[in-house]
């Protein structure tokens, strides 16, 4: 399972900046679309496989999927929304991510026991179809000399970009350690499965309305650095919480709702950033290059924090790593905030 999980990040890492510059190329609408039909693939070829060999080709495509979402609904929202106006909408995009967490992690098992896990794959995969015409019918087309014009990939990206970049890269390290929270509930903390599933369903719970809020806060007050850096602040203390829950369990339940509020919402941020400083024209570019950093800190970091557990028999040490790459983060954006060139402002 964790050879699949990794394949899926990591290739959706590496589609990213080619995502990016065909969103440029072809406009939010039509990438979209493809984004939905090669879900659909991928869901398929995960129903219909008999060997684990070839569960990894599902992961890929759906890797490949994965690295569009970005970049195709960011072009979509600079090039049909006003300035002004996409905190919100933004806030609520990105929350789609744990909104399908939830959705799917409470159903499809349901369905799997009830029908099997194939069946309920093919119906996630018609689902996907359908969208893709829900896509054709329902989102305009971009406007006249947007749809397939040519990229200014001769332009360099605003140099927030690149600290945007790394910042991503530092959260989702240290962000990745949420995937190991119901495992630390049970067998660090000694509570049950169900107590750990519901430690992670709070913090998705609280990641989706601060992903609204940070976004929403970000844009009215211009208010982008500021929002980062309290992020990670967040992350921080929620993985200084995470730790000490180990001699104090009750710590477990404000230190993962901070890391909803913190680590697992920078995304509807740093994507309002990425349209704010890139323009429309180069949105789908700099939404590709700053999910490298995310989905590579991402995909990398699951198995040192395995590794660090299976061989000291404990949390302790993921724990400490994840402090000190969200302190790191921190950091960043203290030093980034001495940057004058690389403010983020308006294209």
């Amino acid at each position: 399972l964790g050879y699949i999980v990794m394949v899926n990040i990591l290739v959706a890492a590496a589609a990213s900046p080619s995502w990016g510059r065909m969103a440029d190329r072809i406009g939010g609408r039509w990438s979209l679309t493809v984004v939905f039909a090669l879900s659909a693939a991928a869901y398929l070829a995960t129903a219909s496989v008999p060997l684990y060999g070839a569960l990894v080709v599902g992961a890929l495509l759906g890797g490949v999927a994965g690295a569009g979402a970005n970049p195709a609904t960011n072009k979509l929202i600079s090039t049909h929304i006003e300035a002004g106006a996409r905190g919100v909408i933004t806030g609520v995009k990105q929350s789609g991510v744990h909104v399908a967490l939830f959705v799917g992690g409470a159903l499809v098992p349901i369905g799997a026991d009830a029908v099997g896990w194939r069946p309920i794959l093919v119906v996630v995969a018609v689902a996907s179809a359908l969208a893709v015409g829900a896509v054709l019918r329902l989102i305009p087309t971009d406007p006249a000399g947007n749809e397939t014009g040519p990229v200014a990939s001769d332009v360099p990206l605003a140099p927030a970009m690149k600290w945007l970049t790394l910042y991503g890269g530092l959260l989702g390290f240290g962000g990745a350690v949420t995937f190991f929270i119901p495992l630390y509930a049970a067998e660090g903390l000694g509570m049950s499965d169900r107590a750990g599933g519901l430690a992670l369903g709070l913090s998705g719970l609280a990641a989706v309305g601060a992903r609204i809020g940070w976004a929403r806060y970000a844009e009215r007050r211009v208010a982008f650095l500021a929002s980062l850096a309290w992020i990670a602040v967040l992350a921080t203390a929620a993985a200084l919480l995470l730790a000490t829950a180990s001699s104090m369990t009750w710590l477990l339940w404000p230190g993962v709702i901070l890391i909803g509020l913190g680590a697992s919402s920078w995304n509807s941020v740093g994507m309002l950033a990425v349209m704010t400083s890139a323009g429309s024209e180069r949105s789908g570019r700099a939404s590709g290059l700053v999910m490298v950093g995310f989905l590579l800190g991402t995909g990398l970091a699951p198995p040192i924090y395995g590794r660090t557990v299976d061989v000291t028999g404990g949390y302790g040490t993921m724990w400490a790593i994840a402090l000190v790459v969200f302190g790191a983060a921190v950091l960043l954006v203290a030093v980034w905030a001495r940057a004058p060139r690389a403010a983020i402002v308006p294209s």
